[in-house]
């Protein structure tokens, strides 16, 4: 057969499927004379082939189709519709690629701001040592003051006892004071205990933390060597 017999038979065929389609008042508006007309191709649900001049997603949504050209030959391909689950997995890898995107770049500021803010290993580690300071100057202040809270209350208690001892009643200005200062030797001792965490908390963030720098540096050094190589 010959490709004006294809293309005639082409052309008899989708004159016989446009004849055969029922029509459809709320259709597509017919096209102007000596316009070039569209021919789409599709499968439905059954792997039945349709032609028309028109694609209906309905139709030819769950497979999919293409417009072909006046030989017959596809031109342009048109994507099956995706059901909601489909839609959805899409929506949330989408969400997720973002999210690792954001996180990236986040991560890049991050450690430009932590090379802008330490110039060096050494200035690195004067930071930390200067938090720990810090920190242990708070304990031992705290841990004065608790001391002398704790002369103060085995004061209040002594004069307490001697009152008990006399058989008087301990005034009850004594008993606030003593119940204020074991408040106070209480807050204390947990303030204590909080920043001994909180220690131990520094001394590990910063192992990470400066692990973290010499990636960055290398990464930095790698980056400008390579950088080099290349000019």
């Amino acid at each position: 057969m010959t490709r004006h017999s294809l293309a005639l038979a082409f052309a008899i065929t989708l004159a016989a499927g446009f004849a055969a389609a029922p029509a459809d008042a709320a259709g597509p508006a017919k096209p102007k004379p000596g316009a070039k007309q569209k021919i789409y191709k599709c499968k439905d649900a059954q792997g039945q082939t349709y032609y028309s001049q028109s694609y209906d997603p309905k139709l030819c949504g769950a497979q999919g189709g293409a417009q072909l050209n006046e030989q017959g030959l596809p031109v342009k391909q048109i994507d099956r519709v995706k059901t909601p689950e489909e839609l959805a997995a899409d929506k949330a890898k989408a969400e997720q690629e973002a999210a690792a995107k954001q996180a990236l770049e986040d991560r890049k500021r991050d450690d430009q701001v932590l090379l802008m803010s330490y110039a060096s290993e050494e200035d690195l580690k004067r930071g930390h040592e200067q938090q720990m300071q810090a920190i242990d100057t708070a304990i031992a202040t705290t841990n004065m003051q608790l001391q002398n809270q704790q002369k103060s209350l085995a004061d209040l208690l002594a004069s307490a006892a001697e009152s008990e001892r006399a058989g008087r009643p301990v005034p009850p200005a004594l008993a606030t004071s003593i119940t204020t200062v074991r408040t106070q030797i209480e807050e204390q001792n947990t303030y204590i205990a909080r920043k001994e965490v909180e220690k131990v908390d520094a001394e590990k963030a910063f192992a990470e933390k400066l692990a973290h720098y010499r990636e960055v540096v290398k990464r930095q050094e790698e980056a400008a060597a390579a950088a080099g190589a290349r000019r």
